[in-house]
């Protein structure tokens, strides 16, 4: 493995944290705002769990990347052998839908990979590969928004 990235843990405790708040707001709305609940101390340790559950999901590794593979999560594809590549938008964020040679696929928010500049290069090197060289197909927003150049005719 080369690069990875994962939340800074200033952020993951801020979203525990806000999770944690989050959760106790929308249980007092359902309670017609009556917080009594909250003198309960099981009530203040399940928000104690879920805010932990937060932290844990946003600290996670969510993307690495080798010399010619990217793996998300579980899934991984060859970057230099990649058949499909297309960008979404998915709610707020672009998402970055690959496919390889061997029918292995992979969806990631770009935005994950862009934050580490080393891991964006590396995977933005196996793009214009497939792209250019082994002739990927793609759509507009490949060449617009992340800006790989069009295969020569």
């Amino acid at each position: 493995m080369l690069e990875w990235y994962r939340h800074s843990q200033r952020y993951a405790i801020g979203m525990g944290v806000l999770g944690a708040i989050l959760i106790g707001v929308f249980v007092g709305l359902r309670q017609g705002l009556d917080y009594s609940w909250l003198s309960m101390p099981w009530t203040w340790a399940a928000i104690a769990v879920a805010g932990l559950g937060m932290y844990g999901i946003f600290r996670k590794v969510g993307a690495a990347v080798g010399a010619d593979w990217l793996k998300v999560g579980k899934m991984w594809v060859l970057l230099y052998e990649l058949t499909d590549i297309k960008v979404r938008h998915r709610g707020m964020s672009m998402h970055l839908d690959l496919k390889d040679s061997r029918s292995r696929s992979l969806q990631v928010r770009v935005d994950e990979l862009q934050e580490d500049r080393d891991m964006w290069d590396l995977v933005y090197n196996g793009l214009m590969h497939s792209v250019l060289v082994n002739g990927a197909n793609t759509n507009r927003g490949v060449h617009s928004r992340l800006k790989v150049p069009e295969p020569p005719e």
